[in-house]
């Protein structure tokens, strides 16, 4: 489907930002930050971060795009589709492992099933201590 479908399907206006947001967003092999984001876009149209900011709540909002919020604090954002990620986060370097499949859509099914609910989204996320890490802190207890 195309962006400006997209974005019509969902009633919203399309802008040149969105457009270029969502284009962006949707070449990336893995969720990304507004920052990364910004350093992609800056030199192709003036924009500032906090106008990303504000395009991706708004997209967020309109089931367009999935937030997961990281350990790190930093929210990384990624095309709400069958093709979504999932992650596994270092607590102590902070690096992000992409889980390749989602476990969660079995569970999606029967939570509907259960409930009656028409699930629309989800966040999941491990954390842990990656491989290099544990090699660097054999003695370290966590």
């Amino acid at each position: 489907m195309k962006i400006e479908d997209i974005l019509k399907d969902k009633g919203l206006r399309i802008t040149k930002q969105r457009k270029l947001i969502l284009e962006t967003i949707s070449k990336e092999e893995n969720p990304i930050s507004a920052e990364e984001i910004y350093e992609i876009i800056k030199d192709k149209i003036k924009l500032d971060l906090s106008t990303i900011y504000r395009n991706l709540n708004t997209l967020e909002e309109a089931e367009i795009l999935l937030k997961t919020t990281n350990v790190d604090s930093i929210s990384y954002y990624q095309l709400n589709n069958d093709e979504h990620k999932h992650f596994i986060t270092c607590t102590s370097c902070k690096k992000r492992f992409v889980i390749e499949n989602c476990p969660v859509h079995l569970l999606e099914e029967n939570i509907e099933k259960e409930t009656g609910f028409l699930i629309n989204g989800h966040n999941f996320e491990f954390t842990g201590i990656c491989p290099d890490c544990q090699k660097k802190n054999k003695k370290k207890v966590y």
